[in-house]
């Protein structure tokens, strides 16, 4: 179920789309459509306005460059904030919604305005205030070159209405970091909490960082400002050091979330993944034809791995269709009622096909890949040991020589299910 299902009568949306619903013509379109269209506007009113006032063609250049990083921002914001809106809920209790619907109720919040104003009305005081200290800024440097004492009303709103979209964007970015943190200190809290702790998925998790990344992403596009920044010195520094304190504070929170992602998992589970040695995988066939093989694996604390022949039918079936199912259990010989698994879905990544993509895969994801191989080391030594010793009287494709005949195949859950002998059902967690 989605968030949306919980309260279909609360639409969670920024003011900027709010905005945007109010405006003719971008109420007729939906995002992103209508930052196309707020880019293309911006393009068309600074042409015109350079064609009219032969503005320098540093500053045409510095504009654009602005113009495109407002649009980076916006499409990374909008998706960061269409994939909160999509964000699944495993299970609906009332712990879940109340820390769901609370953090959408902080983000989504208008007070979010209150920063990009705060940075506005900084900015505007410093270039007004700067000619009467007798320094040189933007506006400054500007009617210089263009060699008037005051710009044209025209270009002076574009100016603004640019500076203003931009200020919005950089303390809306911070808005969004501040509620993050605030979000992940409430989790933690939760997660350290037993009986709290069980509502609480690693999905749930994995999705909410999946969501975190659009944003990080979006800050990206604040480099594209340089240009424009490159043109005031002091507004540069000030630009750079905004840079590095939001890719910071970011980094920090998706590291922070991908370790609450092991602590989700119920200490049953972690053990029973810890202590098996051999796995269950399903794939489906080309030609739709289940295909189920057992197999060795590893468990980094976030996504299985699974070491192959790069000829194997496991990853022709993942080529045609890359979804795999991992069954993991722990066999009470005695007792087959305390008999427990774990069934994992989820989608796959395969680090090469063949020697020219192992390569290419190798160049990208080297140390994972290097890494990978010394955690089958450590947890099958006997097995590599054998198998390096043995491996000219293999066939090839049994051959350990990886990239030229062997492959690793990346698990990454989607979906957990416990499956206990006592229950006729798998439960979901």
């Amino acid at each position: 179920m989605k968030l949306g299902a919980m309260q279909p009568l609360k639409k969670y949306k920024f003011l900027q789309e709010q905005v945007f619903e109010g405006f003719w013509p971008f109420n007729k379109f939906h995002s992103p459509t209508n930052v196309f269209l707020l880019l293309f506007t911006y393009f068309i009113w600074g042409l015109g306005l350079y064609l009219i006032y032969k503005i320098p063609i540093n500053f045409l250049f510095a504009g654009s460059c602005g113009a495109l990083g407002l649009f980076l921002w916006t499409m990374g914001i909008f998706r960061y904030a269409n994939a909160l809106r999509n964000v699944e809920i495993e299970r609906i209790n009332k712990v879940n919604q109340k820390f769901l619907i609370g953090f959408l109720e902080n983000l989504f919040h208008p007070s979010s305005i209150i920063l990009g104003v705060f940075i506005f009305t900084i900015v505007l005081t410093y270039l007004f205030s700067s000619p009467s200290l007798g320094a040189e800024n933007f506006l400054t440097r500007l009617q210089s070159e263009m060699n008037v004492t005051s710009l044209p009303p025209l270009l002076m709103m574009f100016i603004l209405l640019l500076i203003f979209d931009l200020c919005y964007r950089l303390g809306l970015s911070l808005y969004l970091i501040f509620t993050q943190i605030k979000r992940n200190l409430l989790l933690s809290k939760y997660l350290d909490t037993p009986l709290l702790k069980s509502h609480f998925s690693p999905i749930n998790i994995r999705n909410l960082e999946r969501a975190d990344r659009y944003h990080y992403l979006s800050i990206s596009g604040g480099f594209a400002l340089i240009p424009l920044g490159l043109l005031d010195p002091i507004l540069f520094l000030v630009l750079l050091s905004y840079l590095l304190i939001t890719f910071g504070l970011s980094t920090a929170v998706l590291i922070h979330l991908r370790l609450m992602y092991l602590r989700a998992m119920p200490d049953g589970i972690m053990k029973l993944i810890r202590s098996a040695n051999f796995a269950q995988i399903g794939t489906i066939r080309p030609e739709k034809v289940p295909h189920l093989t057992p197999t060795l694996f590893i468990f980094n604390g976030r996504n299985f791995f699974i070491a192959t022949s790069n000829k194997s039918q496991k990853i022709r079936n993942l080529r045609y269709f890359n979804k795999i199912a991992i069954y993991i259990d722990s066999q009470n010989q005695e007792d087959y009622t305390k008999s427990v698994g774990l069934l994992t879905i989820g989608r796959t990544r395969i680090y090469g096909y063949d020697i020219r993509t192992g390569v290419i895969y190798f160049l990208i994801m080297g140390f994972r890949m290097i890494h990978t191989y010394f955690l089958f080391h450590r947890k099958y030594p006997q097995y590599i040991k054998k198998y390096w010793r043995g491996s000219k009287d293999l066939p090839r494709a049994w051959q350990i020589f990886p990239i030229l005949s062997r492959t690793i195949i990346e698990v990454i859950p989607e979906q957990f299910y416990l499956a206990k002998a006592s229950r006729s059902d798998l439960m979901k967690f």
